[in-house]
């Protein structure tokens, strides 16, 4: 008997300020270290409190994401969409092949936000 995966996650843990503009600035390539067009796809994400929970307290969707054609790809959020409960939630990063609809979860993990001293 023979096992396959076809899990192609790689796992991302961020931490961030409540209260603070949110910045991710990611660079991606393929398995021949080459960049990948990432406008070929489209992207979302979503914040949880549980894996399995039906709410989320924070998306970010395709619009929230600079992508280019040599892999480089920024996640956003202003600080005024930063105000949540500092905690520790889980997120994955979904994407979409538009040319096709295949849809891939690239990355994932723990979401941590800290509360904020300044107000």
């Amino acid at each position: 008997m023979s096992d396959v995966s076809l899990v192609i996650q790689s796992t991302l843990n961020i931490t961030c300020m409540k209260n603070d503009t949110f910045l991710l600035d990611m660079d991606w390539t393929d398995s021949n270290n080459d960049p990948i067009n990432l406008t070929l796809y489209t992207f979302k994400v979503e914040v949880k409190s549980s894996k399995p929970s039906n709410v989320s307290v924070l998306t970010f969707n395709d619009s929230d994401f600079s992508k280019d054609s040599s892999g480089n790809l920024v996640m956003s959020k202003s600080a005024a969409n930063m105000d949540i409960a500092s905690n520790v939630y889980y997120y994955d990063m979904q994407t979409t092949k538009i040319s096709n609809g295949v849809v891939s979860t690239w990355l994932g993990g723990r979401f941590t936000i800290q509360e904020d001293v300044t107000t």
